[in-house]
């Protein structure tokens, strides 16, 4: 059981990793913070660079290279959050600022939950391990470069806002920029110019009027125009225009891949130079579950699918997805802590599991 010193050290990590400014590409100075926090503890801890100034975080119990690099259960969430950086502050009841529930929230709870484990005598080198990654809120550079690191781990346990909820997998992502040429004419003389504003209201409203495909099991897939672009002022024709479209798959990338050219087939895309750009493509996710836990299938992505060698991902954290990326971002205390007990339980449980196969 978490005790009040217990709740009292997680809510100062917590603290001190939300007080970092550690957006996309500029994680340093978390991963230092990491580093000597995990190190104080005990740990043996590898930087594994991603590019200059950029590493993720690997660490474990027992000597460096021993047994207890490749552990069992391997604990991760992302170190990186989205811009602007919020500054810290607290209430009585709740932590705001940026990072504060997506993901330090989860990264806190983990480490704490591991660290009561130890003094519980529930654990052992081979068991338990840390692995945090840059890049999740981008490109999940990070995790594609941590399957480098020669992990294999039975299961794995992704930090994310999930309610305390045990996740049964999330959605896929498609993410598309479609570019439309025109031609540039004075605006009071249009028909001398082709408008590539009015090329891609027409493809959006195409697109928005299509019923995308639904799964029993992911829910329905949905479509966000995210960013319109086009041309340089009113009176002017403008001459291109592009869009960023991004997809929460709940079938297959290609189904819906198949859709999108139904509508803008290869012919049109010549005639009207109309170009598409892929630039993530990610299937729906599966995970696995223990008993006891809520359990619901989330809509947003998380770095699972870019790590291939572990047996069993799980997704669970503190925290609402809902408020992960607004202005008043923020992590219920009292629900921050149970999380502790709650990783706690997940592990001892997954433990038991992997006895019985």
């Amino acid at each position: 059981m978490t005790t009040v010193e217990s709740a009292k050290e997680l809510l100062a990590f917590h603290k001190g990793l939300v007080s970092i400014s550690c957006i996309t590409e500029n994680e340093v100075d978390c991963t230092n913070y990491l580093e000597q926090y995990l190190t104080k503890l005990g740990y043996t801890v590898e930087l594994q660079e991603i590019a200059p100034g950029r590493e993720n975080v690997l660490a474990y119990l027992g000597p460096k290279g021993g047994p207890g690099r490749n552990p069992r259960v391997l604990f991760n969430t992302h170190i990186d959050v989205v811009p602007p950086y919020i500054e810290y502050r607290e209430d009585e009841e709740n932590v705001y600022g940026r990072g504060s529930s997506d993901a330090k929230g989860c990264m806190a709870a983990q480490v704490q939950a591991v660290e009561e484990l130890r003094k519980e005598g529930k654990i052992q080198v081979g068991d338990v391990g840390f692995l945090f990654v840059v890049g999740e809120e981008v490109d999940h550079i990070g995790m594609v470069k941590a399957n480098d690191l020669g992990l294999s781990p039975d299961y794995l346990i992704v930090g994310e806002p999930t309610e305390s909820r045990l996740a049964l997998g999330h959605k896929g992502v498609l993410r598309l920029n479609i570019t439309i040429e025109g031609k540039a004419a004075h605006s009071g003389y249009p028909e001398l110019g082709v408008s590539a504003n009015e090329k891609m209201i027409d493809l959006l409203s195409k697109l928005k009027a299509v019923e995308w495909p639904k799964d029993d099991y992911f829910g329905q897939t949905t479509l966000n125009f995210g960013t319109i672009q086009g041309g340089l002022a009113a009176n002017i024709v403008p001459a291109q225009c592009k869009a960023g479209l991004a997809f929460r798959i709940a079938t297959s990338t290609q189904e819906v891949l198949d859709l999108v050219e139904g509508i803008i087939p290869k012919e049109q895309q010549l005639k009207d130079k109309i170009t598409i750009e892929r630039l993530t493509c990610w299937e729906p996710v599966r995970c696995h579950a223990v008993e006891g836990f809520e359990t619901f299938v989330a809509n947003y992505f998380t770095d699972i699918p870019s790590f291939t060698t572990a047996k069993h991902s799980l997704l669970f954290g503190p925290g609402s997805i809902l408020c992960a990326h607004a202005p008043d971002e923020y992590i219920n205390k009292k629900e921050l802590i149970a999380a502790v007990g709650s990783y706690k339980d997940i592990v001892l449980k997954l433990f038991e599991e992997s006895k019985q196969k």
